[in-house]
Formats: C-alpha cells, structure tokens, sequence
C-alpha cells in the first residue's frame, strides 16, 4: 500500500518532469534566419565588484540602431547558431560568426567548433521553452576578456534579441535589445 504522502511525492515528480521533457518541443520551429536591429539600452554596474570602480563609466555608447542577423540550424542533429552584428562593440566579421554546439542535454549544450574571427574560448547554448541564448567568451591578446550574451526569446513573427557584454574590467555589463523577423526560405 502506497501512503499518502508517498502517491503526492510522485505526483509532483511527474508534474516536475513534464516539463522538462517537454522543453525541446519548439526546437524545429526556431529553424531559420532571422533579420532585425537592435539598440543600446543601458548601463548595468556590477555590484558585486569590489573594491568598487573609483571612477564609474558613463554611457556614451551609441543610440543609432545596427543590424542583427542569425540563423539557427542542425548540422548532424547538434545546434549550429550564425550571428552577424553590424555594430557596437560586440560587432562580428562581415560573414558573421558560426558556433556549433554538442548534444544538447537538459536544455545546455557546449561549444563543439565555431567559425569566428575573433573565436571564442568557449560558449554555451541555453534552450528554454521560447528562448534560446548564447554565452561565449572571448580573449584579446593582452589577456583581457569580454564575454558575450545573446538571447533571442521567440514571437509569431519573429525573436525579440538581447546582447549584453561585460567590459573588459568588469565593473559593468551593456545591453542592447532589439527585434528581428523570421526570413521567408
């Protein structure tokens, strides 16, 4: 005989396991290229940096909107997400960058290859239910870094992006968002 409290603990793990299992269902229907622009938002400091910044940055970054495309693919059953940025200082090469992800397992994926100039260290796929993001991180020859987000949370029409990049001191973290279309094959 199962107790009570043993048939709402397995209850509950069925309601919790739902949706994890059905968390990939939407994946082929991001499939595609997506074309739009973006934006600079703002400034977020980091409040967690200490000693803090004695002189905090301001924002003199660009409002001008810039151009933002990427395509989502599978290349033998693994994500491949191309992203090119016309602007700002997380701008890509005119060609844009390729980031092929491993086997996705429980919504994350790590960076398998990637066709980027600069290339990135390392980078994570994220899927969410209407949501995919990229983190990469990426090294410059004096051996600072910035790291890179890119989300795209998934509409009708579309994908509504967010990038955001650390800078390289990071004391603070600057966010553009903006929204794209889904291309016609």
């Amino acid at each position: 005989m199962i107790s009570r409290r043993g048939a709402m603990a397995a209850a509950g793990a069925l309601i919790v396991a739902r949706p994890a299992q059905a968390q990939y269902a939407q994946w082929p229907d991001w499939l595609g290229t997506y074309s739009g622009a973006a934006r600079f938002h703002r400034s977020i400091p980091l409040e967690d940096i200490f000693p803090p910044p004695k002189n905090p940055s301001v924002d003199l970054d660009d409002r001008t909107p810039f151009g933002v495309q990427f395509a989502i693919r599978t290349i033998d059953g693994n994500a491949s997400v191309w992203l090119r940025i016309d602007a700002s200082p997380m701008q890509t090469a005119e060609e844009g960058e390729t980031l092929r992800f491993s086997t996705l397992v429980d919504g994350v994926a790590l960076l398998n290859a990637a066709d980027a100039r600069p290339a990135p260290r390392s980078a994570i796929l994220t899927v969410r239910p209407n949501q995919l993001a990229t983190e990469a991180l990426f090294v410059h020859a004096d051996g600072s870094f910035w790291r890179r987000h890119f989300t795209a949370t998934f509409t009708t029409a579309g994908a509504d992006i967010l990038l955001w990049v650390f800078d390289a001191a990071g004391t603070r973290a600057r966010t553009w968002r903006g929204s794209t279309v889904r291309r016609a094959p």
